[in-house]
């Protein structure tokens, strides 16, 4: 299906980005391949948007991702990000290019075993070995990106910040940020995440140590309205438990579970797809009810008050420009619907 399109830009960009999509095969375990989005700041170029493929024959056009432009000259903080329990790598396109856009290089990847098609074929894997994968999967996609990584242009690879990594996620995937921060599930804790940005965070399965464990700066971004992963089992323990200076943790009022996603984007776009199997419609109708519908703040508006959250806190942890951070979340934290705690 063509002629669809994610624009407008959840925020206006203030720079050119590009999109690559690459395979990382993990040696460590038996060629593990991991589907992976990048998405950079670029030089100014006239490439055509990129084009993100949902299922064959459904697809739509990217808010602002150019495709496989070269990066802008500089060097730029890496965030690498982990998608939620039935999600993709690229269900979060709105908030990736937002934040490359604010000029960090994110990097997404998917997690065999618990991805969409993974649910929709049955072919889904049990928690523990789900959460066994996920952290594995982010310590090879780590291991990729530094210098002598295969899979990515050696210039975008130059690109990155290796002092200034911060691992992000929602849902499961704060979980895989949280772990990988701490080590869990026999897999050491890495020794080159400076921060963590967790949203609408899944954690019960987390021990009180493994919590403890995380020494980084941590964000905690809770929905009001999240009933998948409520602050009562998921937010309030590690805002508790979590040691890194500052942790925050800011609530949005009118939110629900996929605040974060761009399961809003695909509600307005099954509207426009009659042909789309019942099969993918049912799937998004029950999931973007926790993005759009009575009592919650348009979609739109919340991942822009997100992208914000995410950014002016990567400001202060990863010492990109802390004063003008900090005052971003003095800012956000008098906005009407957005409660901002820190210590």
């Amino acid at each position: 299906m063509t002629g669809f399109s994610a624009a407008p830009p959840i925020e206006p960009p203030s720079r050119p980005i590009g999109r690559r999509t690459t395979l990382v095969a993990d040696p460590q375990r038996d060629g593990r391949l991991l589907g992976v989005d990048v998405w950079y700041p670029a030089a100014p170029n006239d490439q055509p948007r990129s084009e993100y493929v949902l299922l064959p024959g459904v697809s739509f056009m990217a808010a602002t991702a150019q495709h496989e432009p070269p990066p802008a000259a500089g060097r730029f903080p890496l965030i690498v990000f982990s998608h939620g329990r039935t999600g993709m790598r690229f269900a979060y396109s709105l908030l990736c290019e937002a934040l490359a856009a604010r000029g960090a290089i994110v990097v997404s990847v998917d997690h065999p075993g618990d991805a969409l098609t993974d649910w929709l074929l049955g072919s889904f894997v049990d928690d523990r070995t789900n959460e066994m994968n996920r952290v594995g999967d982010a310590h090879a996609l780590l291991a990729e990106l530094r210098p002598g990584g295969t899979v990515l242009p050696p210039e975008l690879i130059a690109a990155i910040d290796h002092d200034r990594v911060a691992l992000a996620g929602h849902s499961y995937g704060a979980y895989t940020a949280l772990a990988t921060a701490a080590g869990a599930r026999g897999v050491p804790a890495h020794d080159r995440v400076r921060a963590v940005a967790c949203l609408q965070p899944y954690t019960r399965s987390m021990s009180d140590g493994a919590l403890g464990r995380v020494v980084v700066p941590a964000l905690l971004v809770v929905s009001e309205n999240d009933t998948t992963t409520p602050a009562l089992t998921d937010a309030d323990r590690p805002w508790a438990l979590l040691r890194g200076s500052p942790t925050l943790r800011v609530d949005l009022a009118g939110a629900a579970h996929q605040a974060a996603s761009d399961m809003g984007l695909y509600s307005e776009l099954a509207r426009r797809m009659p042909a789309l199997p019942d099969f993918v419609r049912e799937y998004l109708e029950a999931t973007a009810a926790d993005a759009v519908g009575p009592g919650l703040r348009p979609w739109r508006e919340l991942l822009a008050t997100q992208v914000e959250i995410v950014w002016a806190f990567l400001q202060i942890a990863l010492d990109i420009d802390p004063t003008v951070g900090a005052a971003e979340v003095r800012r956000l934290g008098a906005e009407s619907g957005v409660t901002v705690q820190i210590r």
